[in-house]
């Protein structure tokens, strides 16, 4: 007699109970599974972006103004930079013109006289000449001391080049006493020498937004 194929499967106790433990528990395995790999995915997004910021945070996010000028130096509009070129004559002779103006004016209040002395520092590169110039300067003519019984108003008259990093500036300088009344008015003509430092910190941009700073320079009185 011809033995015919068992298709029924055998069953046991142990086979029986994997089967209802794969069937019970392994669509929680796969969900786990798949729970650890969208974390895993979510902490992958979260330490690039982490990353991301740590370097837009070490980016230059000031933003600088321009200050346009007319041809002494005198302030006509502002705006913010787009494409500034630090070698324009206008922007070199109004960081000249307000050197000139806050260095030599004697005002008599002594906050606004004390802020005229910080803005001309301003532009003075440290320990330039010009720099070790100036400090003789106010130790021989103390502005404090001089606007008790006087005050000195300043008119820049013409900025001229003489070449890409000296210019020839002619100013006058009224002086009265505190009724008013004219004391003297000298004129003067000097020679500045120019270095030009494009700013990279908020103190720079606040402090000297152009970035030109004088290194040295000579003057003397025009009879």
């Amino acid at each position: 007699m011809e033995n015919k194929p068992n298709n029924k499967i055998d069953t046991t106790p142990y086979l029986n109970a994997r089967t209802e433990w794969l069937e019970r528990y392994g669509d929680y395995i796969a969900q786990k599974r798949n729970w650890q790999i969208t974390a895993f995915i979510c902490l992958l997004i979260a330490l690039v972006s982490v990353l991301y910021l740590g370097y837009m945070g070490t980016q230059n996010k000031l933003i600088p103004y321009i200050v346009e000028v007319d041809k002494l130096g005198n302030t006509a509009r502002v705006g913010i930079v787009q494409n500034t070129d630090l070698k324009n004559q206008n922007v070199v002779k109004y960081s000249l013109n307000t050197f000139i103006y806050s260095w030599r004016t004697v005002w008599g209040n002594p906050e606004t006289q004390r802020k005229f002395v910080l803005d001309a520092y301003s532009y003075l590169k440290p320990q330039s000449p010009a720099y070790l110039q100036s400090n003789d300067y106010y130790k021989n003519n103390n502005p404090f001391e001089k606007g008790l019984k006087e005050k000195v108003a300043i008119k820049v008259k013409s900025i001229v080049p003489q070449n890409l990093n000296t210019w020839q500036v002619e100013w006058e300088e009224l002086t009265k006493n505190l009724n008013e009344e004219k004391l003297s008015n000298i004129h003067y003509k000097g020679l500045f020498q120019i270095e030009q430092i494009v700013p990279s910190t908020e103190e720079e941009i606040r402090k000297n937004p152009l970035g030109i700073f004088i290194v040295d320079f000579n003057y003397a009185k025009i009879l």
